[in-house]
């Protein structure tokens, strides 16, 4: 019975698998961290080095609304989120030294 079965068919199979799943893998990984699209192109990677826009607070107001404060360059936005619109309650000139930032650095 031992005869029928070749069990080194089975071992070369797993290997080959094994060895298909690390490069898909490793492609994979290379696409991500922008490997390859600056190799192949000479570009970098699609993200900006500097964000401009990003979201300071939050504040949920009910279930289906939030108060959102979002920063782009040198200016706040105070956003009020709904299921069916977005209202703009405020926008402002961020200031120099902005309160977040001291309390952070602990003065």
């Amino acid at each position: 019975m031992n005869d029928l079965v070749n069990w080194s068919h089975y071992l070369l199979a797993l290997m080959v698998l094994l060895g298909l799943l690390g490069a898909m893998g490793f492609f994979a990984y290379a696409v991500q961290r922008g490997w390859i699209l600056q190799g192949v192109t000479g570009l970098r990677a699609f993200t900006a080095t500097t964000r401009r826009l990003s979201i300071s607070e939050t504040l949920s107001v009910d279930p289906r609304r939030r108060i959102v404060i979002v920063r782009c360059d040198n200016r706040e936005h105070i956003l009020l989120l709904g299921a069916e619109r977005e209202t703009i309650l405020a926008s402002h000139d961020v200031p120099a030294q902005s309160p977040l930032a001291n309390r952070e650095t602990g003065s």
